[in-house]
């Protein structure tokens, strides 16, 4: 019997054990919306947006890399309208809920560059880059093989001055890779 016991908690104890760093790559695409009414609505309609993200199981969590591209339009012709992309790095982690459920929570931080349009702006007052902060929970469904779909919420802060809070709520779908050995050789 303690032979028996012996061999069994071997597979229990790998059964319970995190993925390898950079075991896998999840490449997503999300829709946002901004449901925030701050100070952007005041002078832009934010319209949707659009993300791609990349997430890797991390030392301890999950690590992430993506961007967000927007256009929010002018409500008023005395502001020009802006494309924008936030470009961003993050760390969090996740917990399984069962069923093939999982979620978690990450934070990032990134830079927004806008880009603004229109003739009336001098050269060096068309785009501007600025730092940015968001959080980010989201919930995981991966009922089999490779494929996912998720959504989120995040809170997200670009520091121009004012503030542009943003809360943005998002709809993806995503597959996830095995990571090359050459890749998971050049990362770790």
């Amino acid at each position: 019997m303690l032979l028996l016991v012996l061999q069994l908690v071997p597979h229990a104890l790998k059964a319970q054990t995190r993925a390898s760093p950079f075991e896998t790559l999840d490449l997503g695409i999300t829709v946002l919306a901004d449901v925030n009414h701050g100070a952007l609505q005041q002078w832009w309609s934010p319209g949707p947006a659009v993300g791609i993200g990349l997430t890797t199981p991390f030392y301890l969590g999950i690590l992430e890399l993506g961007l967000q591209y927007a256009h929010p339009s002018a409500l008023s012709d005395d502001v020009p309208g802006f494309r924008s992309l936030f470009v961003y790095a993050g760390w969090g982690g996740g917990r399984a809920l069962g069923a093939g459920f999982a979620a978690a929570g990450t934070a990032r931080v990134g830079i927004m560059a806008m880009r603004f349009e229109g003739d009336s702006l001098p050269g060096d007052r068309a785009s501007e880059n600025e730092l940015g902060v968001a959080a980010r929970a989201a919930v995981r469904w991966m009922p089999a093989g490779a494929w996912y779909a998720e959504t989120s919420v995040s809170y997200q802060s670009i520091l121009t001055s004012p503030h542009m809070e943003q809360v943005l709520l998002a709809a993806g779908i995503g597959r996830r890779f095995a990571t090359p050995a050459w890749l998971r050789d050049f990362l770790d």
